[in-house]
């Protein structure tokens, strides 16, 4: 923590101590009545009552005159806090924690726009501007979570009991960011999907981009369509489904299929039921992942899963359906902000990383890009925006928990890198899983859906964790039907185990597989 950091959190504590010896340590009322004490940097433009979904004090402020926070406060308070994360490059306020019915459950919870407005696929916003990009990278959550705590404290007169932080996808790299530079602003994280290494998530995107789309002029069509990525996914199913002893259409974990999408290349002509050479290279960028001229590897690819989903391949990979065609889902908001051009997400996100991270220039082009001096470009971004250090020993000091998750069909955020990621922290300290668990999702896309059981309420599983001391080994995750209501389920495992099938019983019930260990 830097000097100015640690002066604003010693400067909010002595505001708060100020605050309850002034005699205002009467509990909160049913309404927003109760006053709050002033801040340093902090302005709050808004106190209301609402009675929407469960009655609570919604408060609305700017730190630092940029930062933007929502922060809302239930008359039914169950003592504990928990901040939600952001998607994309953020841009207006969000707050995931929202999805686990954080509010309802009683917690006081928090969210921000990290500093800038605009829309989550568009990073002009950081173009030279150094406080912007570090507001982004984790000052702003973090700055965030001691105003808002401070918030809290005072304004139920008593001090919270537990404070936690849940998010996916950007949401999830900001999780393990504040477990690594700010250990003692929460009890406990939940990591999903985490974009945690953006200079790598850049560099995949970027070839990926290189593949799809050689003339980045035109964005009519991908080098790989829908009729391709059918044909690879039937293939590789035809070949692998039933190696986790139930053929249903999801691998229980890819990297078992030795399936070589080269030996679908056609022979001959081209027709529906082969593929070009372009087209298996392209492919291969994708599940082989980036490398250098000297064909060292660069980051992580993508296993198989998603190809043909609407959530899959078409919106992030290959183009079709752009991720910002949709809204991000009610109660988080992308705020209405106007989306940029872009044939698909990785699209945007490497574009947006390399222009206005990197190299601070609107007009870079993946064209004919080497990546030969790249380490060196993207140093200073990383340092700024990557949360990729396997050191948790201070937060892990304090009794610091993390939960990480990640779907097998997730083609946003390669399950890979979260695997990675995981694995680095075992090797640094094999302690690491004491406090540190992670949950693959079999069939399950981007944080959510697809056809596996995606539903889980993390927030619970964490808030269990630390309460009971006893770190999960198991977890169940449903299946919803279009009212959210449960329709079967399964159990996932703590890695490095997986659920197989027992060879009987509905499997659509947990009691009818078992966590292994695979060789």
């Amino acid at each position: 923590m830097t000097s100015e950091e640690t002066k604003f959190s010693l400067v909010v504590a002595v505001s708060l101590v100020f605050f309850f010896t002034s005699g205002q340590e009467a509990a909160a009322q049913n309404s927003c009545a109760t006053e709050l004490p002033s801040l340093p940097d902090v302005m709050l433009s808004q106190t209301s009552a609402e009675t929407e979904p469960v009655s609570h004090c919604k408060v609305a402020g700017v730190i630092g005159g940029k930062i933007n926070f929502e922060l809302l406060l239930p008359d039914d308070w169950n003592g504990k806090f928990v901040m939600g994360g952001g998607g994309g490059f953020v841009g207006s306020v969000m707050n995931t924690s929202l999805m686990f019915n954080s509010l309802q459950s009683g917690y006081a919870t928090v969210g921000t726009d990290t500093g800038h407005q605009g829309h989550p696929g568009d990073a002009s916003w950081a173009l030279n501007d150094l406080e912007a990009l570090v507001n982004f990278g984790h000052l702003a959550v973090h700055r965030t979570a001691v105003t808002a705590k401070a918030l809290t404290n005072a304004f139920y007169g008593k001090p919270i009991t537990h404070s936690y932080f849940t998010g996916c996808s950007r949401g999830g790299g900001q999780a393990i960011m504040s477990a690594l530079r700010y250990p003692e602003d929460f009890d406990a994280v939940v990591a999903g999907a985490q974009a945690h290494n953006w200079t790598g998530i850049a560099v995949q995107a970027t070839q990926i981009n290189q593949a799809m789309y050689p003339d980045p002029q035109d964005l009519t069509q991908a080098v790989i369509g829908p009729e391709a990525q059918a044909l690879v996914e039937t293939s590789y199913l035809a070949a692998c489904d039933a190696l986790d002893g139930l053929e249903d259409g999801i691998l229980n974990d890819p990297r078992q299929c030795n399936f070589d999408v080269s030996s679908l290349q056609c022979e001959g002509s081209k027709s529906v039921n082969c593929l070009s050479a372009e087209e298996v290279a392209a492919f291969k960028v994708v599940y082989d992942g980036p490398s250098d001229s000297d064909g060292n590897s660069l980051y992580y690819g993508f296993p198989f899963g998603g190809e043909t989903a609407p959530n899959g391949w078409s919106r992030w990979i290959s183009g079709g359906l752009s991720y910002f065609d949709g809204d991000f889902q009610e109660g988080v908001g992308a705020g209405g902000f106007e989306a940029p051009v872009s044939p698909s997400a990785l699209f945007s996100f490497g574009n947006g990383i390399m222009k206005y991270f990197v190299y601070n220039d609107p007009n870079w082009t993946y064209v004919d890009f080497d990546f030969s001096n790249y380490a060196k470009d993207s140093a200073a971004a990383a340092e700024t925006l990557n949360a990729t250090d396997p050191d948790l020993s201070a937060f892990r000091a304090r009794g610091g928990k993390m939960l990480l998750y990640s779907g097998w069909h997730d083609s946003a955020a390669s399950g890979l890198a979260m695997i990675g990621y995981y694995e680095d922290l075992l090797e640094h300290d094999s302690s690491a899983s004491d406090d540190i668990r992670l949950f693959m999702m079999p069939g399950v896309e981007h944080c959510f859906g697809g056809p596996g059981p995606s539903w889980v309420n993390f927030l619970t599983e964490i808030d269990a964790w630390v309460e009971s001391g006893e770190a999960p080994d198991e977890i169940t995750a449903y299946w919803l039907d279009e009212q959210a209501r449960p329709t079967g389920s399964r159990p996932l495992c703590a890695y490095p185990s997986v659920a197989k099938y027992d060879g009987k019983g509905d499997p659509l019930y947990p009691t009818s597989f078992s966590c292994r260990f695979e060789n």
